[in-house]
């Protein structure tokens, strides 16, 4: 089974006054780079998808795979659409859908979620949520079939959308499929610290006479200056 996630970061993070993206988490990640991480260790394939302040996004995350969402101001559900797009391109058999501001999500959760999905079977349209104390949370997990259905769904409210593919719930224990930290005071209160952004990419310094023959400095010029050691 070829599982697939989504991170969601193309939309304008105007009360965090920084890209959600590239705020730091945990250990010098980005928030969009400890999700990737988690994501990876579940075994699935990892996505992002971006919109506003792509160029920063796409710059800090080098190595990740990103998905431009064209109509990211239009409505959360166009940004999931071109992940969805994009995953259906790969082959994936089930798609995990995640927003980039709930970094503390559990590789055990991921695996829990993904053995339920693949006990029902990826071809029926299964769509399957976590539940914490009673609240729903993320990520949302779609077989193949629940994601082309919801690839054609009309509207812009994605949750609406998803209501039309009757959700299953299953009960985890992960506090971190409710926690969105979506404002400095959250922000503030889960790591005891003002809002900062996760450190550049290491400055990778080619030697004179590689292979391409030039020696140069690859390192995009804007973290230059910060990334020297």
């Amino acid at each position: 089974m070829k599982a697939v996630a989504i991170i969601l970061a193309a939309g304008k993070a105007r009360r965090m006054s920084h890209p959600k993206a590239l705020i730091e988490h945990e250990g010098g990640k980005s928030f969009l780079q400890s999700l990737a991480s988690t994501f990876g260790k579940a075994g699935c394939g990892v996505l992002g998808v971006v919109g506003s302040d792509e160029e920063a996004v796409r710059e800090q995350h080098p190595s990740l795979e990103l998905v431009t969402s064209r109509d990211w101001e239009k409505s959360l559900l166009a940004s999931v659409k071109a992940g969805l797009e994009a995953a259906m391109a790969e082959d994936a058999d089930v798609v995990l859908v995640h927003p980039v501001d709930m970094p503390a999500l559990r590789v055990t959760t991921v695996k829990s979620m993904l053995k339920d999905m693949e006990r029902g079977g990826t071809d029926a349209v299964m769509v399957l949520r976590p539940e914490y104390d009673n609240a729903t949370g993320w990520p949302v997990v779609l077989s193949k079939s629940a994601a082309r259905k919801l690839i054609e769904a009309e509207g812009e409210d994605l949750e609406a959308a998803l209501k039309t593919l009757n959700p299953r719930r299953l009960n985890v224990k992960d506090p971190g499929v409710i926690v969105n930290i979506n404002t400095p005071e959250i922000y503030g209160r889960v790591f005891s610290t003002e809002v900062k952004l996760a450190p550049p990419p290491k400055r990778r310094v080619k030697r004179a006479g590689a292979a391409n023959g030039s020696g140069a400095d690859t390192t995009p010029a804007s973290y230059a200056a910060s990334s020297e050691e």
